[in-house]
């Protein structure tokens, strides 16, 4: 050992005036570095960033390299790794400065192929003597390179660790074959005697083999798993043979990888065999070698009948000559293939199956076997025809939807426009198709619509089209029309069949259509243009009383426009504050009572004036606009009831209409009363007026929901009552207060037998029912006695006044009172 000086560093001539390079982008440590080795007898050349590294590389090539593991410009693995791949760097010892309990960058540090490491804090006496050390031992490297390369060439193959071993698990010699991977510490030294002996671990698990062979037993073979690194366990074989008297061979292998292909095989046996898809192998002419039991299932051959099977002269059956050929060529060039192939199972049913074929080389690169996994895709092939066919089809129906129509329409007026013929579009829609919605249900709906497209396919010819665009509207396509007169012949009897008695459930319905008509190139040359116009031509038929045809004209171009103006100002129309509810006074008849009002919705629009309801409250309906504009009534006639409470009309009630969509929408309940609540407002206050026909899709609901309102004290009315659906049977379960007689009948009743009789037996059946009726439309005094003679005792209509604002109401009110 070198002299020591009297500050405890190694004599300046220990290190024999190495050059080392310190990359260290810390000054002060760098500078301590550079001292301390300095006064050891090094030469010492200074980096602060890997630029200047290369520099200082460049210029000199020093005997050892301290490498900090992180630098400004880059990291120390990097610039370990290219110091190394320098043709003069090649056996360069490289240090990396890390970090003492960085493992990982211990770990990078070797695999970026560096000598050694240096924990920090570095411990500045010893870094001399790590110094050396390196050096040392890469001089003793570089001359034991010569024996050790004889004997690695004489170890080149053997996978062995070659141990000689005591009765009591000392070693005596070791010997490492070159293939042996990732060989631990197989000898652990006693820091005292530094005899070796195999890990405590291993000597547990091999010592009763050892025993044995000592004992006469013979050879003895054992496998176990070891590691020192905990995180990477691996497999080894041990053979342990009787050397001499006192000692044993034992050769171990690291059979972890064998173990792995083996594990690795047997996955791929319950794979193959576990496969929800048919898999079969063939060898390198195609003739079936294996298959596994989802092959059997599907095809229902079993394994036996099949082995030998020329796979290419199946296919060739199936499909043309030329098209498995070609995929036997793609298969040979590229190694893989997929696609849609025919398959023909045991019974002779053949189905349409997706194939991967792979192909698997020897070790000359020549193929070996194919691999081929198929699946039966006849389910998915009917569900994409299905989702092709509704992408284009109406579901309900199953007619032409408005793209196949477009698609359509647009071929015939091509082929129109070629051959100077005319085409036909033909809009048809049920006349108060809503009201068989409302009054029995989506359901029954939906079968009138079914038998609607039945009627309509039957009627018309092979190469006419019939669309379904939603709802109740049909379009019919006509190409190849002669004039206008065929289109009224087939308009007429479109409507002849439609007129038909619909039959749901044994019970006969009555429907009309509404038929607009469209002809190119005379009314649109485009299909929107088309389909736009014969619709505003069926919008010309239900005004004109429904139940008939009308052809487009210009003039209702205009009027489509203006609907569509009108629909566009009705969306803004409830933030911008154009509602305002008028109220109509309800009487009790003989006397200056003032049972209540009804409140009716109007729209101050700021240039068509004030629009009346049925202009507005149907599109409302159609657009989605009725629920809001709903609620916005409600809590609207709320605060005018409490307001008028408030001003000393105690006993007012105010009646307002519920939509059908309203009374149907989850929560109602809870959203009325919350805007009561807003408005201050007792339920009691508030009449609900609702038709026969929207409590009738769904009775039990509607009686279960009405009566959820009538227990908080809402009152009750059957608005239009005798026009509906009306069911006795249901009608005394609802919790009703009044029953609204139309003003239908009032009005016909002093000419009119029927009619008299009926408002007669609605005040009957209220009466009975313990109900009130009140008389709507009433104008004249005559029907005024007329009423109060039959017993009713409530009634509103112009005869006492029309609906008027809140301000003119209160002064009505106050003139009425006071008269």
């Amino acid at each position: 050992m070198k002299e020591l000086t009297s500050t405890g560093i190694a004599s300046p001539d220990s290190g024999a005036g190495a050059l080392v390079l310190v990359v260290e982008d810390d000054e002060a440590a760098r500078l301590t570095t550079s001292i301390t080795l300095e006064r050891a007898g090094y030469q010492v050349l200074e980096a602060a960033d890997c630029a200047s590294a290369r520099e200082r590389f460049a210029e000199r090539i020093p005997d050892i390299v301290l490498l900090d593991v992180l630098l400004p410009d880059g990291d120390g693995y990097s610039l370990c790794r290219e110091f190394l791949a320098h043709p003069r760097g090649r056996d360069l010892p490289i240090a990396m400065v890390t970090g003492l309990d960085d493992i990982n960058s211990i770990h990078q540090a070797y695999e970026s192929g560096a000598t050694d490491f240096i924990t920090k804090p570095v411990s500045w006496g010893t870094l001399p003597y790590r110094i050396q050390f390196i050096l040392r031992a890469k001089q003793a490297l570089n001359e034991a390179s010569i024996s050790e390369g004889k004997m690695r060439a004489l170890l080149a193959g053997i996978p062995d660790i070659i141990l000689r071993i005591d009765r009591d698990g000392h070693v005596i010699d070791m010997q490492v074959g070159t293939y042996v991977n990732e060989m631990e510490e197989w000898v652990v030294y006693d820091p005292t005697t530094g005899e070796g002996h195999l890990p405590g671990p291993v000597y547990r698990i091999l010592a009763p083999q050892i025993r044995r062979v000592f004992a006469g037993k013979g050879e003895q073979l054992v496998e176990f798993e070891w590691s020192q690194a905990q995180k990477k366990q691996r497999t080894w074989e041990a053979r342990v043979i009787l050397r001499e008297r006192d000692e044993v061979v034992m050769v171990i292998r690291d059979i972890t990888q064998r173990k792995q292909q083996e594990a690795e095989l047997r996955l791929w046996a319950k794979v193959f065999e576990g496969s929800n898809e048919a898999i079969l192998i063939t060898d390198a002419h195609l003739n079936i070698i294996l298959v596994n039991k989802t092959y059997e299932k599907i095809m229902g051959y079993t394994e036996e009948e099949v082995l030998g099977v020329d796979t290419a002269t199946v296919g060739t059956r199936l499909h043309s000559h030329s098209f498995f050929r070609n995929l036997v060529h793609i298969l040979k060039e590229r190694g893989y293939w997929q696609g849609e192939l025919i398959n023909k199972r045991k019974n002779g049913e053949k189905f349409p199956t997706w194939y991967s074929i792979s192909q698997v080389l020897n070790a000359d690169g020549q193929p070996e076997n194919y691999i081929a996994i198929f699946s039966d895709i006849s389910e998915r092939k009917k569900s994409r025809e299905r989702i092709d066919f509704l992408a284009h089809h109406d579901s309900l129906t199953e007619l032409p939807n408005r793209a196949l129509l477009n698609d359509r329409l647009e071929m015939a007026i091509n082929t129109a426009k070629r051959r100077g013929e005319k085409v036909g579009i033909l809009f048809i829609d049920l006349d108060r198709f809503k009201n068989i919605n409302d009054s029995l249900g989506h359901a029954a709906g939906d079968q009138i619509l079914r038998q609607t497209a039945a009627r309509l396919s039957a009627a018309v010819r092979t190469d006419d089209t019939v669309a379904r665009l939603g709802g109740d509207e049909f379009v019919v396509l006509l190409p190849r029309v002669r004039d206008e007169r065929s289109l009224a012949e087939v308009a007429i009897k479109l409507r002849e069949e439609l007129l038909l008695p619909y039959i749901l459930e044994d019970m006969p319905l009555h429907l009309s259509p509404s038929i607009g008509i469209a002809v190119y190139p005379d009314d649109g040359e485009t299909p929107s243009t088309l389909i736009k116009n014969a619709d505003a031509a069926m919008y010309l038929a239900k005004e004109k009383g429904r139940n008939n045809y009308q052809f487009y004209t210009p003039v209702l171009n205009a009027r489509t426009l203006d609907r569509l103006k009108l629909e566009y100002d009705l969306r803004s129309a409830l933030e911008q504050g154009q509602f305002e509810l008028h109220y109509q006074p309800q009487i009790v008849a003989g006397s200056k009572t003032l049972y209540g009002a009804e409140a009716l919705l109007r729209w101050r629009h700021p240039e068509r004036g004030l629009v009346p309801p049925n202009h507005f409250i149907p599109l409302a309906e159609e657009i989605g606009l009725i629920i809001p504009l709903g609620a916005w009534v409600i809590a609207e006639a709320a605060r005018q009831v409490n307001a008028w409470h408030q001003a000393g009309f105690a006993d007012l009630i105010v009646s307002v209409n519920i939509s059908a969509l309203q009374f149907h929408q989850a929560g109602f309940l809870a959203e009325v009363q919350g805007l009561l609540a807003q408005a201050g407002t007792q339920p009691s206050a508030l009449e609900l007026e609702l038709t026969e026909s929207m409590l009738m899709s769904d009775m039990e609901v509607s009686i279960q929901v009405l009566q959820a309102f009538r227990d908080l004290g809402y009152r009750i009315a059957i608005d239009d009552f005798g026009t509906g659906f009306s069911c006795l049977n249901y009608l005394r379960r609802l919790p009703v207060n009044i029953l609204k007689i139309d003003q239908s009948f009032v009005r016909d009743m002093q000419t009119d037998g029927a009619s008299l009789a009926i408002v007669t037996s609605i005040i009957r059946l209220a009466e009975s029912l313990g109900m009130e009726t009140i008389a709507e439309g009433v104008e004249t005094a005559e029907e005024v006695a007329l009423l109060a003679s039959q017993g009713c005792r409530l009634m509103q209509g112009y005869h006492f006044s029309k609906p008027l604002p809140p301000v003119q109401f209160e002064a009505w009110l106050t003139q009425w009172l006071a008269s």
